[in-house]
């Protein structure tokens, strides 16, 4: 069956996402590095400016928020690295308070028999 007008997906940057709402969204690339941006946390205020943005995402999900950071990267010279949480995700936790994570494992489906 055709899927309804309710049934899609929906792409967005962060900056894109001001003043819109889904019922679910998906928050990705939640690492340190990637978000906030490396020459942003070099200046005080380019970092209040990323904190600013992800409240923005963070406040587009009317029931359910899903903040997601990959565990691994690639790190210098291209190589597979292991990747931190944001620290937007770090002081969400608070301090000396064990992080609650919930790990995804994404594989790749086994490819089906042709007839």
């Amino acid at each position: 069956s055709a899927p309804s007008d309710d049934e899609h997906l929906v792409l967005s940057t962060v900056h894109q996402a001001k003043g819109l709402e889904w019922q679910a969204v998906f928050v990705v690339g939640l690492a340190e590095g990637l978000f906030p941006l490396p020459w942003a946390a070099q200046s005080p205020i380019e970092l209040e400016e990323e904190r600013r943005l992800f409240y923005v995402a963070a406040t587009r999900a009317r029931t359910d928020l899903h903040l997601v950071y990959p565990v691994f990267g690639v790190g210098g010279m291209d190589r597979a690295a292991i990747q931190q949480p944001s620290r937007f995700l770090q002081e969400l936790q608070g301090p000396g308070r064990e992080p609650v994570y919930a790990t995804w494992r994404v594989e790749e489906a086994p490819a089906e028999d042709a007839p």
